[in-house]
């Protein structure tokens, strides 16, 4: 038989035990109400954009699963966050990047080089990158200048500014390899399939410096043309082309800019050779 004061105690511990569930889930279902009334809905209108699926490291790259990063994606979710909408990356090769504009996506981003060719097809904004063309090759390469390209095996990427002028630069002495991308033309210097790699010299530092061990060497010509990467836009869409330009302007003013910059380009930007950002204008 229990005893009175055994019941009684059993009493009060089934008590505290029920007191002590109701307490917490009333502060689980505290918890769950406080995090939904932090949760705010993303209402801005979306703007599609394309960007390079290939990718043009450090400009545009993109993982496995096709999720992009890289210089040109924080610029324009930047402008985005300044000019109220947000973006929507869908992936794209370079070619056929401009021409399909209007057709999934209005806005393109990649290592854009603004060419007189490409303004009778799209509409860029102002320049967001200056830069300029040369060569990576193995350290210990003969190679000491883009004058050494004549009678060289040279990997560039199809369909870019890169490719006219490696062909004017060799002057029908030498071969001109087509790789789909500044990665695979880099990556066939490392395996020795060709004797360097044409593009321009952002992505060429940047893969130096992060393949220290394959002891890549860049070339570089300051008397080269400066190249000017831009966002596009589908030809005459004037008021989001005014928005993007805006956005760029407000980044560039509050130091938005050099902080993305510095972000893809801090090592690079120790070299006296390295692309610079442009000014604003």
């Amino acid at each position: 038989m229990i005893s009175l004061r055994r019941f009684m105690s059993l009493v009060v511990m089934f008590s505290l035990a029920a007191c002590g569930g109701s307490g917490s889930g009333g502060s689980s279902k505290a918890q769950s109400a406080s995090e939904a009334g932090n949760f705010v809905q993303d209402t801005r209108p979306v703007q599609n954009v394309f960007f390079e699926v290939g990718g043009f490291a450090p400009f545009v790259m993109a993982d496995a699963d096709n999720r992009p990063s890289g210089f040109g994606i924080d610029i324009v979710t930047a402008i985005g966050d300044k000019q109220g909408f947000q973006v929507n990356f869908v992936p794209h090769p370079f070619v056929g990047i401009l021409e399909d504009l209007g057709n999934g996506a209005d806005i393109a981003v990649a290592a854009i080089s603004i060419t007189d060719e490409r303004k009778t097809i799209v509409d860029f904004t102002n320049s967001h990158f200056e830069t300029s063309m040369g060569l990576i090759v193995p350290e210990n390469s003969p190679i000491t200048s883009l004058n050494d390209v004549k009678g060289r095996k040279i990997a560039t990427v199809v369909g870019t500014v890169g490719e006219s002028t490696l062909a004017k630069l060799q002057a029908g002495n030498g071969t001109v390899v087509q790789s789909p991308s500044v990665w695979e033309a880099t990556r066939q210097v490392m395996l020795k399939e060709v004797d360097g790699a044409f593009a321009d010299l952002g992505p060429l530092y940047y893969y130096s410096n992060k393949y220290k061990e394959q002891k890549l060497r860049v070339v570089s010509d300051n008397t080269l043309p400066k190249e000017h990467y831009a966002l596009a836009v589908k030809k005459g869409n004037t008021e989001l082309l005014n928005k993007l330009n805006r956005g760029l302007e407000q980044i560039k003013a509050d130091g938005t800019y050099d902080k993305i910059y510095q972000k893809w380009f801090s090592n690079e930007a120790q070299s006296a050779s390295a692309p610079t950002p442009t000014s604003n204008r």
